[in-house]
């Protein structure tokens, strides 16, 4: 795999499904976010331990499969598996797990307490971004790819609430 193919010398790259866009498309934009949301996640991971640690694994593949369809345009490439009901709802289990400790919530959490938990936060308010940047980018797509947005805009809700629950327990 070459690394440096100079095609993207002028300003321009290539979606997944080959159409050539400017580095300042939307699709790129998205994507960026997502990519940096996901080296986020990966950054909280290497100190997580046991059950959080895996949910983190699952998570950094979600995004990982986010990025894939947000560069196709909002359309599953056949070799990745759309993002779905199923993993909106293992991070609503997952967020399940601690909901005992989550009602002492009473007021606004401080980012802070712990590198780990700050780094969440991090995560958190970025993955808040990407949420912003998905809703700007869905007003103009076509009812199939405004479901597929829906979906995943509803992934990315809950992940900033499991970052949440994570920082705050960290």
């Amino acid at each position: 795999m070459k690394i440096t193919t100079k095609t993207g010398d002028k300003g321009e790259t290539s979606l997944f499904g080959g159409r050539r866009v400017s580095k300042a498309s939307s699709f790129i934009e998205l994507v960026g976010e997502l990519d940096e949301l996901q080296a986020l996640v990966g950054w909280c991971r290497v100190s997580m331990k046991g059950e959080d640690s895996l949910a983190m694994d699952k998570v950094q593949d979600d995004l990982y499969r986010m990025m894939s369809v947000v560069g196709f345009e909002f359309k599953c490439p056949s070799n990745i598996k759309m993002i779905d009901e199923s993993d909106v709802e293992f991070l609503e289990r997952e967020m399940g797990k601690y909901e005992e400790e989550m009602d002492k919530v009473k007021e606004f959490v401080r980012p802070g307490g712990s590198e780990l938990a700050t780094r969440l936060h991090i995560a958190r308010t970025v993955c808040r971004r990407v949420e912003r940047g998905l809703v700007e980018m869905s007003g103009a797509m076509n009812d199939e790819g405004k479901e597929v947005a829906g979906t995943i805009l509803k992934y990315l809700n809950r992940l900033s609430d499991f970052l949440f629950v994570l920082a705050y327990r960290a």
